[in-house]
This record gives C-alpha cells, sequence and structure tokens, in this order.
C-alpha cells in the first residue's frame, strides 16, 4: 500500500489527534480547551503583531530571520503567531486557572454524543486558527479567505480540505462558543 503524503493526510491526522485527546480528557476539558483557544487566538493575534511592530526590521531580528531560514517580516510574525497560539492552548488546558463543570444528568448516548460533538469542534477550531495564521488573514482586521496571502496560496489552490477549512473558518470559529451557550441554557444548575 502506498501513502501518499500531503497536506490533506496531516490535516486529517491532526484532526483526530484532537478528537482522540478530547475524548481522553472529556468533555469538561474539551470544553476548557475550546474556551482557551479562543483566549489563545486574540492573545496570538496581537502577540504576533506586536513582535512585527517592535522587532520587525531590527538588526537582531534579521539575524534571526536568516539563522531560522524564515523569508519575511510576514512569514516571522505568522510563525511568532502559531508558536504563540499553540503554547498558550497547551497552558490554558493544563494549568488553566478555571474550570468547566458540566452537569451530568443526561443518558449516556446525549454524553456520548456531546463529547463527539465538542472532541469535533475542538479540532475544527485548533486547525481552522493555525490555517487562518498561515494564511496571514488578521482576526482584527478585516478581509476573509479571499485575503490570504501567498503563505498558503500554493496549499489552499492544491488541497480541497485545507480549501474548505478556510473559506469556512467563521463557520468553526463561531459554532463551538453557540453550542456551549445553548447547552449552558438548556442544562439545569446544581
Amino acid at each position: 500500500m502506498n501513502i501518499t503524503l500531503s497536506w490533506d493526510l496531516f490535516v486529517i491526522v491532526f484532526f483526530v489527534v484532537i478528537v482522540a485527546y478530547s475524548f481522553i480528557i472529556g468533555r469538561d476539558n474539551t470544553l476548557k480547551v475550546i474556551l482557551g483557544t479562543y483566549v489563545s487566538m486574540i492573545a496570538a493575534e496581537a502577540g504576533g503583531n506586536l513582535f512585527q511592530q517592535y522587532l520587525g526590521g531590527s538588526e537582531l531580528f534579521m539575524r534571526i530571520l536568516t539563522f531560522a531560514a524564515v523569508g519575511d517580516d510576514q512569514e516571522a510574525s505568522i510563525l511568532v503567531k502559531v508558536v504563540i497560539f499553540i503554547i498558550l492552548v497547551i497552558l490554558f488546558a493544563v494549568k488553566g486557572a478555571f474550570e468547566v463543570n458540566t452537569v451530568e444528568d443526561q443518558n449516556a448516548a446525549v454524553r456520548l454524543a456531546l463529547s463527539v460533538i465538542y472532541a469535533v469542534m475542538s479540532a475544527g477550531l485548533i486547525i481552522s486558527t493555525i490555517l487562518v495564521f498561515v494564511s496571514g488573514v488578521s482576526f482584527f482586521t478585516a478581509g476573509g479567505p479571499e485575503a490570504a496571502t501567498t503563505a498558503i496560496w500554493d496549499i489552499y489552490n492544491r488541497s480541497q480540505l485545507i480549501r474548505s477549512i478556510v473559506t469556512h473558518s467563521y463557520l468553526w470559529f463561531s459554532i463551538p462558543a453557540l453550542a456551549f451557550l445553548i447547552q449552558s441554557l438548556y442544562t439545569p444548575k446544581e
């Protein structure tokens, strides 16, 4: 059997790993990861922009770019955003100073369904965030997927899966929050 390595395969494997991890940590901690992901998105965007604004163009920065084989300021900003995002998601998941406690009064089938839904939403949110960062599109300025830079353009054109994720990133960003809100509204308080 020949397996061709592709970006689609990478995204699918990454998606499956996040879903599996979500089952390992449970529904409440998956919700904690989702909430931490939202905070991490904003912090990484701001951190990358600050990095580019204050360090972009400096002599030290240019040497670091050359050493890291990063092409220009924009690619460096993207790299910083992705690294900050991943570190913050991990820190929020492991050491976040907040808890999510859902009521366990539903039957096993409903609990399993909610766990699957939140696991898929967590994976979609994390992957779409990374792809939007790599595309060069900012969360703070106007411009949708059509504003993507050449950083992801080649992958975007060759992969229907990545094109779909980036094009529908607004859904991946909004649905987890809405699902959490809906569950909160329909869950009786202890």
